[in-house]
């Protein structure tokens, strides 16, 4: 699972429930100014609104 987060942000909570449920987690920082992830990716394509956090699920097969 991948959780887009910004730090300092309420979002930082839902990180520390899902590591301590024992979840792998995949973290990503977004620059909610540049609305871009520390990849560089656009963060707009994964949160049409911008919000964070979000998470994105692999599909099981």
């Amino acid at each position: 699972m991948k959780l887009y987060l910004t730090p300092g942000a309420c979002s930082l909570a839902d990180q520390i429930a899902l590591t301590g449920a024992g979840i792998d987690v995949e973290t990503i920082k977004v620059d909610l100014q540049t609305r871009h992830t520390e990849h560089g990716d656009d963060f707009i394509a994964v949160n049409p609104k911008g919000y964070v956090p979000a998470k994105r699920q692999a599909l099981r097969s």
